[in-house]
C-alpha cells in the first residue's frame, strides 16, 4: 500500500466533512480525531543458561515506529485505523485498529489490535555487563486487547476531566481548578512474538547456543485502581495527571524453554496529558503519554491529535 495513501485519505474525508457532504448520510457524526502517535510494545525474555553458568536478558522493541492515524466517533463509538507512513532506513512497520464504546457518562471500554513488524532485540548479560543488539526484520509483535476505564468517584462535587480527555467531550475553562478522582481500569490482552527464524539471537558473549524458538504466546488479564488529577486552566487550557496500580495475571505458552515464566504480576500504569479547546468547542488539540509495565510486557505510547467535532 503506498505510504501516503493513509494521509491523502485522511485529508479528503476531512475536507468532505467540512463541506458538509458525509452529513447526508443518516448516523451521528460526533468527531474526526487525526493523531500522529508512536506505540510500543516491548517484550523481556530472560535465557538462564545454567551449563554455561550465565544469565542472558533479551529486550525485544520497536524502532522508528511513529504512525498517523484517523478515527471517527459515530453515535458514541469511536472507529479507526492507524500505520506507518514515515520512511526510515531502519524501523518498525506498525498498524493499529481501534474500536472503542463510548456511550457511559463515565466509562471506556475498547477493542485494540495492534502489529509491529521488525524488532530491535538487546541482548544483556546479566552476570556481567556485556550488551551486543541486532535489528530483525522478521519478528512480528501482535496484540490483541479487551480493556476498559472507569471513572468512580470525584471529590468535592468538583468536575473531572475523565470526559473531556477519554471520551472526546471537550469543556471550556476561564480559571484554575482542580479535582481529584478515584479511576480504575482492566484488560484482557493476547500476545503473540514470532519469528520464522529465531526470536534471539546468538549475542558474542553467551558461552552456550542461544535456544532455538520461533514462537511465544501469552494471554494475561489484570484490573488496577488509582487517581486521576484534573486541572482547569485559563484560555481553555485543561492538564491531567493518573497513576493505577494493580493485580494480574500472565499465562505463557512457552515450549519448555523458560525464556517467560507466568503467574501473578504486579500491573501499574501512569500517564499524562494537556489539552487547548476553541471557544466554540469545535477544535481540540491534545498530547498524551501514557505507559504500563507489567511481568514481561511492557506498552506505551505517545501522541499528538486534532479533533474537529461536529
Amino acid at each position: 500500500m503506498n505510504r501516503n495513501y493513509l494521509v491523502i485519505v485522511s485529508f479528503a474525508i476531512l475536507s468532505a466533512l467540512q463541506s458538509g457532504v458525509v452529513l447526508a448520510f443518516d448516523f451521528d457524526l460526533k468527531s474526526v480525531r487525526t493523531t500522529i502517535s508512536n506505540p510500543n510494545t516491548s517484550h523481556a525474555l530472560i535465557y538462564d543458561d545454567l551449563a554455561g553458568n550465565q544469565k542472558t536478558l533479551f529486550s525485544l522493541a520497536p524502532i522508528n515506529n511513529q504512525r498517523v492515524g484517523v478515527f471517527f466517533d459515530i453515535n458514541d463509538i469511536e472507529i479507526g485505523y492507524s500505520a506507518d507512513i514515515f520512511e526510515d532506513n531502519v524501523e518498525t512497520k506498525t498498524q493499529d485498529v481501534l474500536l472503542s464504546y463510548r456511550k457511559f457518562k463515565n466509562s471506556k471500554i475498547t477493542f485494540n489490535y495492534q502489529t509491529l513488524e521488525g524488532l530491535q532485540s538487546t541482548a544483556s548479560n546479566l552476570s556481567g555487563n556485556q550488551t551486543d543488539k541486532i535489528f530483525s526484520q522478521n519478528t512480528r509483535s501482535t496484540k490483541f486487547e479487551l480493556s476498559g476505564q472507569h471513572n468512580f468517584y470525584t471529590f468535592n462535587n468538583k468536575e473531572s476531566l475523565f470526559e473531556h480527555f477519554f471520551l472526546n467531550r471537550p469543556k471550556l475553562s476561564s480559571k484554575f481548578d482542580v479535582a481529584l478522582s478515584v479511576v480504575g481500569a482492566w484488560s484482557f490482552k493476547h500476545v503473540s512474538l514470532e519469528d520464522k527464524d529465531n526470536i534471539v539471537f546468538q549475542a558474542d558473549f553467551l558461552n552456550s547456543s542461544a535456544p532455538q524458538v520461533t514462537k511465544l504466546i501469552s494471554n494475561s488479564y489484570g484490573a488496577s485502581i488509582g487517581s486521576l488529577l484534573s486541572f482547569s486552566l485559563p484560555h481553555n487550557v485543561h492538564v491531567f495527571a493518573e497513576y493505577k496500580v494493580g493485580k494480574g495475571h500472565i499465562q505463557n505458552i512457552d515450549p519448555g524453554l523458560g525464556l517467560k515464566d507466568s503467574g501473578a504480576e504486579k500491573v501499574e500504569a501512569y500517564g499524562g496529558g494537556i489539552s487547548w479547546t476553541s471557544d466554540n468547542k469545535k477544535l481540540m488539540v491534545v498530547l498524551r503519554a501514557w505507559e504500563q509495565t507489567g511481568r514481561h510486557i511492557d506498552t506505551s505510547f505517545g501522541d499528538l491529535s486534532v479533533i474537529k467535532f461536529f
